[in-house]
């Protein structure tokens, strides 16, 4: 059929024309099986995780990062310093060859503490490595978020000439007032 119309048939196209609504997919969720009363945002928040390829646990693993010295203890807390994780295997970083050599023997005890925290068995192995200038996740901020450099400032900026008591004339000073850094909220 030339430039005409086509039109493919799927199920959903079927509850279209049985009289049904048709619902769209969005975000991962279905919005066809609305109950229409509210939820708890973590029962939510569970499935938009999913939806975007993220598992709940990443908020678990943050925590294991900012909580990392508690859940180790003092004595393996200063030897074994969080690197992050490949999959199911926990990545630890030493300082040294004796820190490493100690920590091969704190391996399962480390796993346990671990996975104890996560209520799950989160992790199967532990792989260590030298730190040699690689940061702990312990000594970074993971929940400051970066700043932004301050936008560049547009060419000709305060050349275009208004009447002085227009309201977009004093919406263009305040404007231009962001780039000279004088913005005095007004």
């Amino acid at each position: 059929m030339r430039g005409g119309f086509s039109f493919r048939w799927n199920s959903d196209s079927v509850n279209l024309m049985e009289g049904r609504k048709y619902h769209k997919r969005f975000a991962g969720f279905d919005l066809g099986r609305r109950s229409g009363r509210t939820s708890s945002l973590g029962d939510g928040l569970e499935g938009w995780l999913s939806a975007h390829g993220m598992k709940p646990q990443h908020y678990m693993l943050t925590q294991l990062w900012k909580n990392w010295d508690v859940v180790m203890g003092p004595d393996i807390a200063s030897l074994a310093h969080p690197l992050g994780h490949r999959n199911d295997i926990l990545l630890i970083g030493g300082e040294d060859s004796c820190a490493m050599q100690e920590l091969s023997y704190a391996a399962p005890e480390i796993l346990e503490r671990v996975n104890a925290f996560m209520d799950e068995d989160y992790f199967h192995k532990v792989e260590l490595h030298m730190l040699g200038g690689k940061d702990s996740l312990r000594r970074v901020d993971i929940t400051q978020t970066p700043s932004l450099p301050p936008p560049p400032r547009p060419p000709k900026l305060g050349a275009l000439t208004l009447p002085p008591d227009s309201p977009v004339a004093a919406c263009y000073a305040a404007y231009v007032r962001c780039f000279d850094g004088t913005d005095k909220n007004n």
